[in-house]
């Protein structure tokens, strides 16, 4: 009888094992995101961040992560959690809105560039074999040396084609092309479409 238990419950444990999915949320530190500088950005940013976490289960992971400027390792920022019974899915939720919401009174926070195509081929962790998500709280405007924002903005310079394999992952772009021109935003819009499905992930963007 013991044995028949310890080998149900050895299985139930595998099977969460492989059904566990991670969440990576990516907070853009540019100074080009509406999220340093607006309260209600920074709260309805908050407010869908939430939502996504209240919809895991126990033995999923949450994964936070800050980027900005390559060139300072200040706002290189990260942090882990696994869901469980004692660490709940609205603990994590919580302690992720607020400090979403605290972002805007951190002005010393903002970054002069933005790093996100680094952040994307060099990020670890996404787990993207188990259909996980990759949810990132930016405009998408990427200005760098890989990239001139103001070219980006105004459609003349195209993303590069991407330098990972992201196949399985979701990726959502929560803020893309806030404050930008309609023409900017379905530019951006669609040149990260394109880089997502050619690194092998799906894409979505919500515009405020």
């Amino acid at each position: 009888m013991k044995k028949t238990v310890a080998v149900t419950l050895l299985g139930a444990l595998l099977s969460l094992g492989a059904n566990a999915k991670t969440l990576t949320i990516g907070i853009d530190l540019s100074g080009s995101n509406p999220l340093l500088r607006h309260e209600n950005f920074a709260y309805m940013a908050a407010q869908y961040a939430s939502h996504e976490i209240n919809t895991l289960n126990n033995g999923d992971v949450v994964t936070v992560k800050t980027f900005g400027g390559r060139e300072d390792v200040s706002n290189i920022l990260s942090g882990s959690y696994t869901l469980s019974r004692r660490m709940k899915a609205k603990k994590i939720a919580d302690e992720v809105a607020g400090f979403l919401q605290s972002l805007p009174a951190q002005t010393e926070q903002s970054q002069s560039s933005t790093n996100l195509l680094a952040w994307l081929e060099f990020g670890s962790g996404f787990d993207c074999n188990d259909d996980s998500r990759i949810l990132v709280i930016t405009d998408a405007l990427e200005s760098s040396s890989m990239l001139d924002g103001t070219s980006f903005l105004q459609g003349k310079q195209g993303l590069p084609k991407p330098d990972v394999d992201l196949t399985g992952c979701h990726i959502t772009f929560w803020g893309l092309g806030a404050g930008f021109p309609h023409a900017s935003v379905k530019f951006i819009r669609n040149e990260w479409r394109t880089w997502s499905e050619t690194a092998g992930a799906s894409f979505e963007a919500i515009i405020p």
